[in-house]
């Protein structure tokens, strides 16, 4: 699987918060996500990147930068992912 997220979100620190929040036509502060240290490290990493990027080798970067096993890091970049998606945050291919 596969992810890239949309240009229109940034992620910005509110009240020593890391939240992430739509601009430009995607403003909407009903709708600010709160991320915590792990969410941001990833979608960071997501904004890095002008592709699509293997969830795989997002889980590696996390398990690289945290004290994390492979398998536990993929299973939570997963997680996010599907919880990014829904959110339209994310795009899954």
């Amino acid at each position: 699987m596969k992810a890239h997220i949309k240009s229109d979100f940034l992620i910005r620190t509110i009240a020593n918060e890391k939240v992430l929040i739509g601009n430009g036509e995607q403003i909407n502060f009903s709708k600010m996500l709160m991320l915590n240290d792990t969410a941001a490290f990833v979608i960071e990493e997501l904004q890095k990147q002008a592709v699509p990027v293997d969830v795989e080798t997002l889980a590696q970067c996390l398990a690289d930068s945290y004290e994390v096993s492979l398998p536990e890091a993929l299973a939570d970049v997963k997680t996010l992912m599907t919880q990014l998606e829904s959110q339209g945050v994310v795009v899954l291919e």
